[in-house]
């Protein structure tokens, strides 16, 4: 009989946020919880909330209290730092994150915890210090509503990108060639291979969006942080606006090639509709106002200096983006395989770049159907879908930690 108390817990400790994939034995759902990625050291404990949530979560372990996710950067002012390791703060939000869940299940104060976690091929080898510790904090841990005990029966690690190549549903020992995944996240870039069945030694750089948005902040003086939400708009608007052209372009083209045609063959060809030129048209013109919109969050000036300053941070976006694709492009041609028989993109800043991906990686694998895939093939949980394609790696690795304990079970 499955045991009703044994938590499930796969978490993702993102810079850019902690993902978190929660779960209970035996009952089908999962939840899904995003965690702001701040954590700092407090005093003393803070107020106990009996219905406190992930973001109003503290922990304190032995003798040392931390709050984490918002109540860190709302009431402590902590900032994201992107320098330390995140190993570093890995056990006080494994625990915050063991707490948000057993409180969301609405578990007793004692249960068991089975639990996978990923960490940057550049940390893997500190895993085992994450481990170490956890087991030690799990003895001692108090949060908001009290103190928990949570019995460890397992604790995996995972380097980022495991879950992705699990996901695609491929038998690798059956492929001749590498299956290659490559991750961009906020702060690292990783490629992650495996050839027939053999995962090979993962690679990983702190290419992560981060870089992008540093060398724009340093070049207009705007805070690093300021910056993501504009930028992102940005790319997607100027996509946007890329596609209404080349829409734009084409209907032309093809109204031109039925003018020039005889009368007799025009009677038997598509006549294109002069109403999508209208349409394009009206669209592209909305669609340079939305560009400035989307940056508008980040200008100071007014008057006639607001479109100067509209129009320099145009130039030095672009300018940034071509300096970060370039270094980024150049890496993964170090550090990827010079062949594969697929290639995964994956991350939440591979949408950023996912033009840029495509093109560069088509001649760096076999032709053929499905050969370049996008994050999992695994159907995932509405619960998953509800955030974004972020947590596509660690939700697989959950997938997993679940079928193991229902083998158990059965």
């Amino acid at each position: 009989m499955p045991n009703s108390h044994h938590l499930l817990l796969a978490i993702d400790l993102g810079a850019s946020g902690s993902k978190i994939v929660g779960s209970i034995v035996g009952q089908p759902d999962c939840k899904a919880i995003l965690m702001s990625p701040h954590c700092v050291e407090i005093e003393a404990i803070v107020e106990r909330d009996p219905l406190f949530d992930e973001h109003n979560a503290w922990v304190k372990i032995t003798d040392t209290s931390y709050a984490v996710g918002n109540l860190a950067k709302i009431k402590y002012n902590a900032t994201n730092k992107l320098k330390p390791a995140k190993f570093s703060t890995a056990v006080p939000k494994i625990c915050t994150a063991i707490a948000v869940c057993a409180q969301a299940f609405a578990l007793p104060a004692k249960f068991d915890v089975s639990i996978c976690f990923v960490l940057p091929p550049a940390e893997w080898g500190q895993a085992s210090i994450v481990i170490e510790r956890l087991q030690a904090a799990l003895r001692d841990l108090e949060t908001p509503k009290g103190k928990i005990k949570a019995r460890l029966l397992s604790i995996t690690p995972y380097p980022e990108g495991m879950g992705i190549l699990v996901g695609q549903e491929l038998d690798l020992k059956d492929i001749s060639g590498a299956v290659t995944v490559i991750m961009l996240g906020f702060r690292n870039a990783s490629v992650l291979s495996a050839v027939s069945g053999v995962v090979s030694r993962p690679h990983t750089t702190e290419l992560g969006f981060h870089d992008l948005l540093m060398g724009i902040a340093s070049k207009t003086g705007y805070k690093t942080e300021d910056t993501i939400e504009p930028i992102l708009n940005y790319k997607a608007q100027k996509q946007s606006l890329a596609d209404n052209i080349a829409g734009l372009l084409e209907t032309e083209t093809s109204i031109a090639k039925w003018d020039s045609l005889p009368w007799a063959d025009q009677r038997v060809a598509y006549k294109p509709d002069q109403r999508v030129l209208d349409i394009y048209k009206r669209a592209i013109e909305s669609g340079k106002q939305l560009i400035a919109e989307s940056l508008n969050p980040l200008l100071r000036c007014t008057g006639a200096d607001r479109q100067v300053e509209l129009d320099g941070l145009l130039a030095t976006i672009d300018r940034a983006n071509k300096e970060y694709w370039t270094k980024l492009s150049d890496w993964l041609d170090e550090n990827m395989p010079s062949h594969s028989s697929y290639i995964c993109l994956a991350g939440g800043s591979a949408n950023y770049f996912k033009a840029e991906l495509e093109l560069h990686v088509t001649n760096k694998m076999d032709r053929g159907e499905n050969r370049l895939r996008w994050h999992t093939k695994v159907d995932v949980s509405s619960a998953i879908t509800d955030y974004d394609d972020r947590f596509s790696d660690i939700y697989v690795l959950w997938t997993v930690l679940k079928k193991q304990y229902q083998t158990t079970a059965n």
